[in-house]
């Protein structure tokens, strides 16, 4: 039984992973607007890699984390083991991605970098901590629980990895290149920890929001040891031999995963008793499409490599753009008015349910905002990705405002819904 301090607690963790993260894509897409030049030429260069980590640790990562203290309560039905371990690892998350994306900005290798790994090494040990002894809390096993808990091991390996890299610039222990590991590197952390989270709690949340009774179990195990197999063989595969002509096979034995994924996406859709699909869940289905197109671009990227064409830059460059701005952050644009709403709604009013009339949580945003949010990011989406593809300076920079547009509109709704009053419309 979940406490009233408990919930307050959980509550007040997750709302400052919220604001952080939203602050987090500010700062992102300001980045991004200051960078346009970066993105014609090689990603291993200072920028890039401290866009990158700011994408994938200070945006994704962090309300990931926010949503994962509220969520798993629902998904594994069990209250969280401690909010103290929670506030702990937000505490060094947040100093260690300001300091490691600030070092790789200006590209000083040692002690704020180092500092910086070290930080986010031991808040990501410590959230997956947290999230093991909630699940064993459970005491009952579900394949979202393996989804979870699989990506929280593989963010754990990411970081381990991510850390030797740091250490690497003034030490250079590893036994090969840095473009070698930082390819095991970033395929842990997209296709390992996002990308097992992203099913793990979506198999859940998508019927929820569509109600759809939809619960094929088997589809959703094919899908995880496919995966799960795809990801191991590549990294062991691509440790030893690097891009080479079984990676085609491997890559098809993942993409036959997703495929399972996306059709249980498909038969929830079809079967949902919610017929009219709102703009939140839209976004979050926009986020699928984006997911597919970056998968298209892996073909080109082993061709290319194993050809020594100079073209494999460019393929890797728009598949990590595609991957970290377009599915995740539009699942994130989606998913964030789904979820912080009734977050906020049970805060505010679950203890006046059947009481009086109270507005819904679709009330506590301006819709009017979240469509300016949509446009603008279908801009930058459409502008960006095909500038960085034909190497255009005037539509990388049209997508980089749409991107800042796309930021503050989400900042604004979100702090409107962070700082929303009970009222009833008693009172209105």
């Amino acid at each position: 039984m979940t406490t009233h301090k408990q919930k307050a607690g959980v509550y007040a963790v997750t709302v400052t992973h919220y604001v952080t993260a939203a602050i987090c894509f500010g700062a992102l897409a300001g980045m991004i607007a200051f960078s346009g030049s970066a993105f014609t030429g090689h990603y291993f260069q200072p920028r890039i890699l401290a866009i990158t980590h700011m994408a994938a640790l200070g945006w994704g990562t962090c309300i990931i984390f926010g949503a994962y203290y509220q969520l798993v309560t629902v998904i594994l039905e069990t209250e969280l083991y401690s909010v103290k371990l929670a506030w702990l690892s937000w505490a060094m998350l947040l100093p260690g991605t300001v300091s490691l994306v600030y070092a790789f900005w200006e590209f000083t290798p040692g002690i704020w970098m180092q500092i910086g790994a070290l930080l986010l090494l031991v808040s990501i040990i410590t959230f997956t901590l947290n999230i093991y002894l909630t699940a064993t809390k459970a005491g009952k096993q579900t394949i979202q629980e393996d989804f979870i808990f699989s990506a929280c091991l593989c963010l754990c390996f990411t970081a381990m990895i991510g850390s030797a890299l740091v250490f690497n610039f003034t030490g250079a222990f590893l036994l090969q290149g840095q473009l070698h590991y930082l390819r095991l590197h970033a395929h842990l952390g997209l296709a390992c920890w996002f990308l097992l989270t992203v099913i793990g709690v979506s198999s859940k949340l998508v019927p929820m929001f569509l109600v759809s009774s939809y619960q094929n179990r088997r589809v959703l195990q094919a899908s995880y040891y496919l995966i799960i197999s795809a990801l191991v063989l590549f990294l062991v595969d691509s440790y030893i031999f690097g891009l080479n002509i079984k990676t085609y096979f491997i890559a098809i034995i993942g993409i036959a995963g997703i495929a399972c994924y996306l059709y249980f996406i498909y038969k929830c859709i079809r079967t949902r008793i919610r017929k009219q699909i709102d703009l939140p869940m839209k976004h979050s289905l926009l986020s699928f499409i984006l997911f597919g197109a970056g998968i298209v671009c892996i073909p080109f990227i082993i061709y290319y490599y194993r050809a020594n064409n100079q073209l494999n830059i460019r393929y890797t460059l728009i598949y990590g753009i595609i991957l970290l701005m377009g599915w995740i952050t539009s699942l994130i644009l989606g998913q964030t008015f789904k979820t912080l709403p009734f977050i906020v709604w049970v805060r505010h009013y679950e203890y006046l349910s059947g009481k009086v009339k109270t507005p819904m949580p679709s009330d506590l945003y301006k819709n009017s905002l979240l469509r300016i949010q949509s446009l603008a990011f279908a801009v930058f989406c459409v502008s960006f990705i095909f500038g960085c593809l034909v190497d255009s300076a005037l539509l990388i920079r049209i997508g980089s405002v749409a991107l800042l547009l796309t930021a503050a509109t989400y900042l604004i709704n979100v702090f409107i819904m962070i700082l929303h009053k009970t009222r009833t419309y008693d009172e209105l």
